[in-house]
Order: structure tokens, then C-alpha cells, then sequence
């Protein structure tokens, strides 16, 4: 299997304070947007999380590698709420309930499920990322980030899809 980047590097200068000059239209949609992303990336890091079991295979490193780069994604639209000025959304909580039942119960339906799941979910993000691409201003080292995250789920559909397939043959 090929290897790819899980969590990319950071430094303490990457992290800079907003232009506050923003429209308040603007703003609002940066926040709305940005929330969304956070709220869905707190669900996806909780459904890879609950569909990891104990046993030590490849699905199960898959799954915690998926794992950790959502964390990224959680991470970075987390710093770039609090970069202009917000926080995450008070709601967040029942998305991460959301993520444990769809994790928890498509394990326990089994691996077919999680897989199939695993696509569901990354295609609803990935549908979230481009219209969210397409219908707010960004600034450009968001943007980046925004499409750089984007990209990742997209692999993340090839990977279980390649998965489903090779457990679908068994």
C-alpha cells in the first residue's frame, strides 16, 4: 500500500490573527461555514474512533489513520475559528454523539458496513467542502487548507472503496 501524509507540520508562525476589515456579510459566512466544518469533522473523527475494534489488522490501521487525519482537519478548523475571532460551535455535542452511533453501530453491523459508511459519510463531506468552497470568499491560506482536506477525503472514498471491493470478494 502507498504511504501518504497523515499530519502535515505547523509552526507557531503559521498561526496568524484575521483581517478584521472583513464585511460583517462576509464574517458571517466565514463563521457559519468554518462551524460546519469543525462540527462535521468532530463527527468523523468519532465514527472512525468507534469503528475501531481491538484486533490488530489492516483494517483496523486504516481506520486509525483515517482517524488521525480527520483529527487534523478538526485541528485546523479549529485554529482558523479562533484566527478570526470565534469558537466552535456550542452544538458540536450532538455531532459527536452522531459520529459514535454511526461508528459504534456500523461496527457492530460489520466490516461491509463500515466501509459502506466510511463512503457515505466522505461523500457528504466532500459535497460540504466544495460547496463551501464555491460559496464563500476564503482567504487564500484557508482556501488551501479547505481544498488540501478535501483532497483527503476524497482518498478516503478510493481507500474504502478499494476496501469494500476486496471484502465483497471474499
Amino acid at each position: 500500500m502507498e504511504s501518504s501524509i497523515i499530519r502535515t507540520s505547523i509552526n507557531d508562525t503559521d498561526v496568524q490573527f484575521k483581517d478584521r476589515s472583513i464585511s460583517a456579510e462576509q464574517l458571517r459566512q466565514i463563521k457559519k461555514a468554518l462551524r460546519t466544518l469543525h462540527t462535521l469533522e468532530l463527527m468523523a473523527v468519532n465514527i472512525y474512533k468507534f469503528q475501531i475494534s481491538r484486533q490488530k489488522n489492516e483494517h483496523n490501521r486504516l481506520l486509525i489513520a483515517a482517524m488521525c487525519n480527520e483529527m487534523t482537519h478538526l485541528q485546523d478548523f479549529q485554529v482558523k475559528l479562533y484566527e478570526y475571532g470565534f469558537r466552535p460551535s456550542p452544538i458540536r455535542f450532538g455531532y459527536w454523539i452522531v459520529g459514535l452511533c454511526f461508528g459504534f453501530f456500523s461496527r457492530i453491523l460489520g466490516r461491509k458496513m463500515v466501509f459502506k459508511t466510511g463512503i457515505w459519510v466522505e461523500s457528504k463531506a466532500v459535497e460540504h467542502y466544495s460547496r463551501l468552497l464555491e460559496s464563500v470568499d476564503w482567504d487564500e491560506p484557508t482556501r488551501k487548507i479547505i481544498e488540501k482536506d478535501a483532497r483527503d477525503e476524497s482518498g478516503h472514498i478510493e481507500k474504502w472503496k478499494q476496501m469494500l471491493e476486496s471484502e465483497q470478494k471474499r
